[in-house]
């Protein structure tokens, strides 16, 4: 008996693609993503993008620049700034990961002439590019690096004379010539933040976001599936023989989904606010995201649900996409410590765009017209979803 007790759940699962599937594909692509986003910040191979400007162009600016765009383990982008604001524009507005600012010649006293800038969301990436900068500048810059523990050490010793001062100087010239090994002693850089200081932490605006399209697409998956209930109950052959067909089934309950989900995120929100402080500044552009963001959840709901033949099925693939596509966007982890092939394919779910929307809106004060690619994508999967599940629902009746 203990056997054939075997054999029937062995049968069912094998039978089953979804549950087949949920058992033996799900955990290894889980794991691929997770050690891929993990070993590359581990291994410090987290590939930044970088944007750089410098307040005058100088020989360290640019040596400095050419050492940094020639190493893989920095993305850098094109051009270089000539302002400090228009290096943290491009920080604040998510287009580079952290900003670099040459602000004086490191030559100089008393003078820190790197400044790092951080979106206070992304807070990791100012201590990896100063690891970076550090191994860059004491590998392809190690004069600069001697030059500043030598005005220290010129400090402490009271002065140098005429001829030790020149000394210092051509030992330093050889050294840049022959790019040894050194150490920077004294500070090169300092880590600012950008952004005007708020209530709440840029960590809780990304994942009020975050947070929010996950339970939205689990919600409206799991909800989406009555649409298979009523289908072998029977509802919607009575239903259909009505002037309407099955698309009012399909349209309400698509309605439904929105609303639940609207509330539910706004329950999320309101706890942020309450409990951490939250801002929300544009309630207009915050209500418009919630509202595609639900409709977009609930229309990727009826179509999975549309095209499965079992309410188990349903759910099986319904656990495979939530997870994944949380993994893939940044529900769970932020993209920026993915790497970029990792980075690219999350662009292709749903919790990429809402994310980025919510903290657009919440935390760099976009207005609703720059937000449009994010919600032009989320009200296409709404419209898309819909009508694939109206489209299958009546193919389903007619066979």
């Amino acid at each position: 008996m203990i056997g054939a007790m075997f054999r029937v759940m062995a049968l069912s699962v094998i039978r089953d693609r979804g549950s087949l599937a949920l058992a033996f594909l799900l955990p290894p692509v889980f794991f691929l993503i997770f050690a891929a986003i993990f070993a590359s910040a581990s291994d410090g191979n987290v590939r930044l993008r970088v944007a750089m400007g410098t307040s005058t162009e100088t020989t360290f600016s640019r040596r400095l620049d050419a050492a940094m765009r020639n190493d893989d383990a920095l993305q850098m982008l094109p051009g270089v700034s000539a302002s400090r604001e228009a290096v943290a524009q491009l920080v604040e507005n998510g287009q580079a990961d952290v900003g670099l600012y040459v602000e004086g010649s490191p030559h100089a006293d008393g003078v820190t002439p790197l400044i790092v800038l951080v979106d206070p969301a992304k807070l990791l990436a100012g201590p990896i590019l100063s690891g970076q900068l550090q191994r860059l500048i004491a590998s392809e810059l190690p004069d600069v690096a001697l030059s500043r523990t030598a005005a220290t050490v010129e400090q402490l010793a009271g002065g140098f004379t005429l001829e030790q001062k020149a000394r210092v100087d051509a030992a330093l010239r050889a050294v840049g010539e022959q790019k040894g090994q050194g150490e920077a002693s004294a500070p090169l850089f300092v880590t600012e933040e950008v952004g005007a200081r708020r209530g709440s932490t840029a960590t809780i605006t990304y994942y009020a976001g975050a947070v929010s399209i996950l339970f939205l697409l689990f919600s409206a998956l799991q909800g989406a599936a009555t649409l298979i209930d009523e289908r072998h109950a029977g509802v919607l052959d009575r239903i259909a023989v009505g002037p309407s067909g099955t698309d009012v089934v399909v349209v309400g309950k698509f309605l439904f989904l929105t609303v639940q989900g609207v509330t539910q995120v706004t329950l999320i929100f309101l706890a942020a606010v309450l409990l951490h402080d939250l801002e929300i500044g544009s309630k207009t552009a915050w209500l418009t995201i919630t509202i595609v963001a639900s409709a977009a959840a609930a229309g990727l709901g009826l179509a999975v649900a549309s095209a499965c033949t079992s309410k188990q099925q349903a759910q099986t693939i319904s656990t495979f996409v939530v997870l994944v596509s949380s993994a893939l966007g940044g529900s769970m982890v932020p993209r920026f410590m993915m790497p970029p092939w990792l980075q690219d394919i999350g662009w292709f779910t749903p919790n990429a765009w809402v994310v980025e929307a919510y903290y657009g809106v919440l935390w760099r004060n976009e207005t609703l017209v720059e937000l449009l690619p994010e919600l032009g994508l989320l009200g296409v999967v709404a419209l898309a979803g819909l009508g694939i599940g109206i489209v299958l629902s009546r193919w389903r009746l007619s066979l």
